[in-house]
């Protein structure tokens, strides 16, 4: 098998059709033919076609996880489920995440701290909530405990809380039980403890309605 032409793709000049013999052979990304030295002209071993076509295989698989994350960072193991949602081979896989982990394109600890700013910026949660929504995506432990701090559950309650409550105390005649039922459902569904959604519903409702909550059922 003599390579006869090495032909940049018209839609795609990162590939490269590859001609033996004077007919079309197969399609490559141009970095594995540099990389491998093929020209014009070379005899093609079987051994080499069968490295060409496992090169390939294996760049297609990082190609589409690139693009998967292209849309935002994603945990070692939504890779991984992505991958075999797509009927990649299990030793395929693992190839691909060595490589991206050589790139540092799949780090958990990254992705996990841009997941916590992710929550704060947008929709705060409680510690219990970002724990269990992180461990879901396979991030160990140990990332987890180090990357989420307990004690700024607080603060987090307090944005997570600032519109429901406005919307509450909108409403007219609203009552002090009323506001902490509703509010601290609220916060509750979003992973905070009992303790840190009552003293925010009642510091809330002393702001806003600059009347003390203390003596208030609730």
């Amino acid at each position: 098998m003599r390579i006869t032409t090495l032909q940049t793709q018209a839609t795609n000049s990162e590939r490269i059709n590859i001609f033996v013999d004077g007919q079309f052979l197969m399609g490559a990304n141009a970095l594995i033919v540099l990389q491998m030295g093929l020209r014009v002209g070379q005899e093609l071993s079987e051994e080499q076609l069968e490295q060409l076509r496992s090169e390939e295989r294996l760049q297609q698989a990082v190609d589409r996880a690139l693009n998967y994350l292209s849309f935002r960072p994603r945990s070692k193991q939504e890779v991984r489920n992505y991958l075999r949602r797509k009927d990649t081979p299990p030793e395929l896989i693992e190839s691909v995440m060595s490589r991206l982990d050589r790139m540092d394109l799949v780090n958990d600890r990254t992705f996990a701290n841009f997941w916590v700013e992710t929550r704060e910026q947008f929709n705060p949660k409680g510690s219990h909530a970002l724990k269990s929504e992180l461990r879901q995506k396979g991030v160990q432990r140990e990332i987890v405990e180090e990357v989420i701090d307990d004690e700024q559950d607080e603060e987090r309650a307090w944005r997570a809380a600032q519109k429901k409550a406005q919307s509450l105390l909108n409403q007219q005649d609203i009552d002090y039980p009323t506001f902490y039922r509703r509010l601290g459902s609220f916060l509750q569904r979003r992973g905070f403890g009992y303790e840190v959604t009552k003293h925010t519903v009642k510091k809330l409702w002393e702001e806003y309605k600059d009347e003390s909550a203390e003596d208030l059922p609730e």
